[in-house]
């Protein structure tokens, strides 16, 4: 097995239990999934939903996960794709502001919810668990690039969250979850030219990290594999996206033991206009992307 920084995550997601969550941690996952619930109910019926909706729904599919105020099931990854991107449309989704703004909420609880309408006997506390385990993850990425490259990070690294979430709910083993990182590697993307250009695809790319982290846990359990040096391979994460600008150890650090004391920042103003209010996430802090 690979000894890159992806292991030891990948264990560590399959084996946390929700016993093993500090009451804080759960606290931050609670007010997380109701602030991006409420971001994606504001965000419904905002300018280019209605298009995202329209072009999905018309290919149809597998009626398993529902698209939130639209009456119809969709494929679990395009249910997700459409609710996440719901949640960032007005930019009032949580933020870590020292985890270089990611939001990593919105893609977390995008896959967690449409994963969760495609199987059976999910609980509240499975619910909790997977949406801890995907802030973490994200968070701990997000922190541990330390530099600026112009990633759309909510998306580039949201990416790895979702994956996370989604493979917990589904019970992937670590070598699954592994290659599960591995596929969403192939997917990870998102730019932030777009929000200099006011450009709509900035919530479209938190949906797409979304539906493809189910899409990445889906496929893994199937045996399909992915990168397995994803974060300190010679082509790795952070030598192809931070190149000169990680902290690699940052990714681990208290891994299992250090989650969020607080939930990451829930704002009271759209991140574009500045101000935020409230609680920190996961592994440390988050903020523009």
């Amino acid at each position: 097995m690979t000894d890159d920084a992806a292991w030891p995550l990948a264990q560590h997601v399959c084996r946390t239990g929700y016993a093993d969550l500090p009451a804080s941690a759960v606290e931050s996952a609670r007010r997380d999934i109701l602030d991006t619930f409420g971001c994606m109910l504001g965000g419904s019926g905002s300018p280019g939903i209605d298009e995202l909706f329209a072009v999905i729904s018309r290919w149809g599919g597998l009626a398993e996960s529902r698209v939130m105020l639209r009456g119809i099931r969709l494929p679990a990854p395009q249910a997700a794709l459409l609710n996440a991107s719901m949640g960032h449309a007005l930019d009032f989704d949580d933020t870590l502001d020292t985890g270089g703004s990611i939001h990593p909420g919105v893609s977390v609880l995008g896959s967690v919810l449409a994963v969760c309408d495609s199987l059976e006997g999910v609980t509240g506390r499975d619910v909790l668990l997977a949406v801890a385990l995907g802030l973490d993850t994200s968070c701990r990425i997000a922190l541990a690039s330390t530099l600026d490259r112009g990633w759309h990070r909510t998306a580039a690294i949201g990416i790895f969250g979702a994956t996370a979430a989604a493979g917990k709910l589904i019970g992937l083993t670590p070598e699954q979850m592994l290659a599960a990182f591995g596929i969403a590697y192939s997917h990870a993307a998102g730019n932030r030219q777009c929000i200099l250009d006011g450009a709509l695809t900035k919530r479209m790319q938190a949906g797409q990290a979304a539906g493809a982290g189910v899409f990445s846990a889906v496929l893994a359990q199937t045996g399909f594999t992915g990168a397995q040096n994803i974060f300190n391979g010679r082509f790795g994460f952070f030598e192809l996206y931070q190149p000169n600008g990680y902290d690699t150890p940052v990714l681990l650090r208290d891994l299992g033991r250090g989650f969020p004391r607080r939930g990451a920042e829930l704002q009271a103003l759209p991140l574009r206009s500045a101000a935020a209010c409230g609680d920190r996430c996961c592994a440390g802090g988050t903020s523009a992307a």
